[in-house]
């Protein structure tokens, strides 16, 4: 062997440990790249899901014992917006046990500084000691561009015949707030 094949052998062996270096750093830095780029794909999500969050309508319904004159007293239902964004398309729905629909009132929006709207539940007594619900379904701005999404507030409550006076009063349950991506008929 000659003092040129040892010095062309040692210069390509040096050639494949550089070009395996740079393969190598190469590979390092793509993986970095991505990884920071999955971060940050994952932050900007997350930044949506916030301001979503944070301007998002939230829909709360009570009921409210009113006198009525001349007929003793009856409950009535407020339905405020609690969240920072208005509610739109909101529908009110008055549900029998069955979940059929018994009565319904549809508002184009519902600011989070409006007064509440007033809802007259009617013929709660053909559902005496029944429970019934009490469904707002509504959207908010920012899911008219994204999803199809409606947001719902389900109160379910029961009728309930007073003993002292002849009206019917409602003894709420619990508040349940849930998103679905279809609308269900009623």
């Amino acid at each position: 062997m000659t003092c040129s094949d040892l010095i062309q052998i040692i210069l390509m062996g040096l050639l494949v440990i550089v070009t395996g270096i740079y393969a190598w750093r190469t590979f390092t830095i793509s993986n970095a790249t991505k990884k920071q780029s999955d971060a940050s794909t994952e932050m900007t999500e997350e930044m949506r899901r916030q301001r979503i969050m944070a301007s998002r309508p939230v829909i709360i319904q009570k009921a409210v014992p009113v006198e009525v004159i001349g007929n003793g007293f009856s409950d009535e239902f407020e339905i405020y917006n609690a969240g920072n964004g208005p509610a739109i398309e909101l529908e009110i729905l008055l549900l029998d046990k069955d979940k059929k629909l018994l009565q319904s009132e549809r508002r184009t929006f519902l600011r989070a500084d409006e007064p509440p709207i007033t809802f007259y539940p009617s013929n709660l007594t053909n559902h005496l000691n029944s429970t019934c619900y009490l469904l707002c379904r509504y959207q908010s701005i920012i899911s008219k561009g994204v999803k199809q999404s409606w947001y719902q507030t389900w109160l379910p409550f029961e009728p309930v015949k007073s003993q002292a006076k002849d009206y019917v009063y409602v003894k709420s349950g619990e508040l349940k707030f849930c998103e679905v991506f279809e609308k269900e008929d009623y």
